[in-house]
């Protein structure tokens, strides 16, 4: 029997040889494509402590970016849904912008190894230059109150997009998660005001928890490319958050994209055992639905994302394995890791006027 043994072994160093042999493809075809997760809730581990240039626990930090590959990341700015009153909106506010002000700073602590990008050019300019780049989301409209002019405050700080909801109804929408019944039944009056001034301001309109009222509001009446920057298939998982295949397609109609998220509840109905196979299940289908060129990637690492086999920014070179072994060209993948969403930014910043 021990040519059975000899085998085995022989098998295994074929396996591990073919896996170093994809790690060394996939992380020179990271060289050459630009790749971005769409979705971290990071700052909320700011603390006066923290450093993103060091190894930090979190799920994300430069030094696990370029572990996995990544080139740019986006910071959200989330704020937890309060009572729609003056004292709660004020309050939101306020934490909202003391976040923004701490990605800031987080940034130029480490400005000879990261920059602020706002822009598709910034992105690319950034990876040229050898650093990685942040962006900055706000997720909860919430954030802005009822006050319009938030926004373009908010803008001028450098955000990119806003969530327009979280797990609860707020002023400018439904929420998908929120079991209390409908509130508006899709946009608040006040919700078709902030997305006209998103498309003034040529900020993305994230649909990532906004009900599915919400979303076909807001595929009629936007000028933007439809966006969800944490979502994935409900055909995969039934769970609220997730998107149905008709909005995939709307998506892909308006020539949109869907970040495909990690979280393993959105994931699988065993949460607890979800791993990448299960994030790839997912992947594959938007692609299916959607297309190749409306699906990319967003974790939302540090917010309740993460599973067995990709659980932080130093694995995510693991997607690339996959689609790789799946035979995904260069180009596709390119596209997955940031070519889509490159190009739905650039088109949503088209709109803006001044």
């Amino acid at each position: 029997m021990l040519w059975l043994a000899g085998l085995s072994l022989c098998a295994q160093a074929a396996e591990l040889t073919d896996n170093d042999s994809l790690m060394v493809q996939a992380r020179a075809l990271h060289t050459r494509i630009f790749s971005i997760d769409t979705h971290t809730d990071t700052p909320l581990d700011f603390t006066p402590y923290y450093n993103i240039g060091s190894r930090e626990k979190s799920q994300v930090c430069l030094p696990k970016m370029a572990e996995g590959g990544l080139d740019a990341q986006y910071l959200a700015c989330w704020v937890k849904q309060g009572a729609c009153d003056s004292i709660g909106r004020q309050k939101a506010i306020r934490r909202v912008q003391s976040l923004v002000a701490s990605v800031h700073h987080q940034i130029e602590m480490n400005s000879q190894a990261c920059g602020l990008a706002r822009t598709p050019e910034e992105l690319r300019r950034l990876k040229a230059e050898g650093r990685k780049a942040f962006c900055i989301g706000i997720e909860n409209g919430y954030a802005i109150g009822t006050n319009l002019r938030l926004l373009e405050q908010y803008h001028r700080q450098g955000v990119t997009y806003l969530t327009l909801c979280h797990s609860l109804h707020n002023d400018i929408c439904d929420s998908s998660s929120d079991k209390s019944g409908a509130r508006w039944n899709g946009l608040s009056p006040f919700g078709r005001q902030v997305v006209a001034e998103m498309n003034r301001l040529g900020m993305l309109i994230d649909l990532s928890h906004a009900a599915e009222s919400t979303f076909w509001q807001v595929s009629r009446l936007s000028k933007a490319p439809l966006f969800a920057s944490h979502s994935v298939s409900r055909s995969c998982r039934n769970h609220n958050r997730n998107l149905t295949d008709e909005q995939l397609k709307a998506i892909a109609r308006s020539g949109g994209v869907v970040q495909a998220c990690l979280v393993p509840e959105f994931l699988s109905p065993t949460p607890k055992s979800a791993t990448i196979d299960d994030f790839m299940r997912h992947l594959c289908h938007l692609i299916e639905v959607a297309g190749i060129d409306h699906v990319g990637i967003g974790t939302d690492f540090d917010g309740g994302g993460g599973v067995k086999g990709c659980n932080g920014d130093d694995e995510l070179i693991q997607i690339t394995i996959r689609l790789l072994q799946l035979g995904y060209s260069e180009e596709q993948i390119g596209q997955i890791w940031g070519g889509n969403f490159l190009r739905v930014m650039a088109a949503t910043q088209a709109l803006a006027t001044r």
